[in-house]
C-alpha cells in the first residue's frame, strides 16, 4: 500500500495556489517541548548542527524548496549568517518557551511573500503545504540515523515514538498544516519512502551546500587585500577539521538512498572516521561542564529546568510548617 493509499492527500492546488492559510494551529493546540525530553537534551549540542545540516540538504531536495530557496535565500553570499540565523530559529522552537509560538508564527509569515515561478513556468510558493510539512519531516529521520553518533547506539523503540511526538510539537509551533502529517513509526516511513522514491531530486541547490561544507569560509571583505591570502591560508587549516566533521556527520546519517540522488559516495573509512570523531565528542561531553557544549539559550533553559526541579525536590521534603493533630 502506497502513502498515498493509507492516508488522506494534502489539499490539491490548482496552478498559481500552492500555498496554506498563513496560521495553522491554533496557540491552545500547541504542546511546547518538554525541557527533559531527548529533543531538548540533544538539539542544544554545538555538535547537533550537522544533523540539522543534513536535515536542510533533504529539504531543499523537494523541488519547491530547492527553487524557493535557490532565488530567494542568501546561503551562498552569506553562508555564515544564514546558518546562525537558522539555529537561532530551532533553538527559539526547543527553548524559547512561548517565545517558541511568536517565532513559529514569525516564520509563517516571513515565509508568505516567496512566491516565483519555476522553470516549468509553474507558480510556487514557500507555503505549499507539502514542501512545508517536509521542512520539519526532514528532523525525524536524520535524527533516528544519527543515534549512533549522539547517544552509542540506535534509539530504542520508545525513545523514537517520544521523538516523533516531539517532531509533531514542533510542527504545530511552526504553523505547519498537520493534515496528513504522519502521526505513527509506520504512517512516518512510508511518507518518507514516498519522498525518497518520488519526490526527492539532486537539485542544484543541495549540491551547492554539499560543495561548500569542503570549502574554507568566506574572507570578510574588511580584511585588507594584501593580508587576505595569509588569512584564507589560515582559515582553511583552522577550519579543516570543523569541515570534515560537518561533512561526514551531514552525508553519514543520510539514507543511503538519497546519498544516490545526489551521486555522492560512502566508504568504511569514512564511516570510521565518523564513528571514531563523535566517540571523542561523547567522551568529552562526560567530562566538560554544559556551558561549554551548548548554545547559550539551550545550557540555561536546562540550567532553569534543573533549578526548577531541585525547588520541587526540596519542597516534597518536608513541610513548610509543622502543625500539630488535633487530639480528640
Amino acid at each position: 500500500m502506497t502513502i498515498a493509499e493509507s492516508r488522506p492527500p494534502l489539499r490539491a492546488t490548482a496552478p498559481g495556489e500552492g500555498e496554506d492559510s498563513l496560521f495553522n494551529n491554533a496557540d491552545n493546540e500547541i504542546e511546547l517541548i518538554p525541557p527533559d525530553s531527548i529533543t531538548a537534551e540533544q538539539t542544544g549540542h554545538f555538535t547537533f548542527l550537522p544533523v540539522n545540516g543534513a536535515a536542510f540538504v533533504m529539504q531543499v531536495m523537494h523541488p519547491v524548496i530547492g527553487d524557493v530557496v535557490g532565488k530567494y535565500s542568501v546561503f551562498r553570499t552569506d553562508p555564515a549568517g544564514r546558518a546562525i540565523r537558522s539555529i537561532d530559529s530551532v533553538l527559539r522552537w526547543v527553548y524559547g518557551g512561548e517565545e517558541a509560538i511568536a517565532e513559529g508564527k514569525r516564520l509563517r509569515k516571513m515565509h508568505q511573500p516567496l512566491k516565483m515561478k519555476n522553470a516549468q513556468g509553474r507558480h510556487i510558493s514557500a507555503l505549499n503545504p507539502e514542501a512545508y510539512q517536509w521542512v520539519i519531516g526532514t528532523a525525524f529521520p536524520t535524527t533516528l540515523a544519527a543515534g549512533p553518533l549522539l547517544i552509542g547506539r540506535d534509539f530504542n523503540d520508545e525513545e523514537k515514538l517520544e521523538i516523533l511526538r516531539d517532531n509533531r510539537r514542533i510542527a504545530k509551533i511552526v504553523q505547519v498544516p498537520m493534515k496528513g502529517y504522519p502521526e505513527t513509526i509506520g504512517e512516518f516511513n512510508e511518507y518518507f519512502d514516498d519522498f525518497v522514491n518520488n519526490k526527492l531530486v539532486a537539485h542544484d541547490v543541495a549540491l551547492t551546500l554539499i560543495a561548500q561544507m569542503k570549502e574554507a569560509p568566506p574572507i570578510p571583505r574588511s580584511v585588507p587585500a594584501r593580508l587576505r591570502p595569509a588569512v584564507q591560508a589560515a582559515a582553511k587549516f583552522a577550519g579543516k577539521p570543523v569541515q570534515n566533521l560537518n561533512y561526514l556527520t551531514t552525508v553519514g546519517v543520510m539514507d543511503p538512498r538519497v546519498r544516490e540522488i545526489l551521486g555522492l559516495t560512502w566508504t568504511n573509512k569514512e564511516q570510521q572516521d565518523l564513528e571514531r570523531m563523535h566517540r571523542m565528542i561523547r567522551g568529552s561531553y562526560k567530562v566538560l561542564p554544559e556551558r561549554l557544549t551548548y548554545f547559550p539559550l539551550a545550557y540555561h533553559a536546562r540550567r532553569h529546568h534543573a533549578a526548577i526541579q531541585a525547588m520541587k525536590k526540596r519542597e516534597n521534603a518536608g513541610a513548610a510548617y509543622k502543625v500539630r493533630e488535633r487530639q480528640d
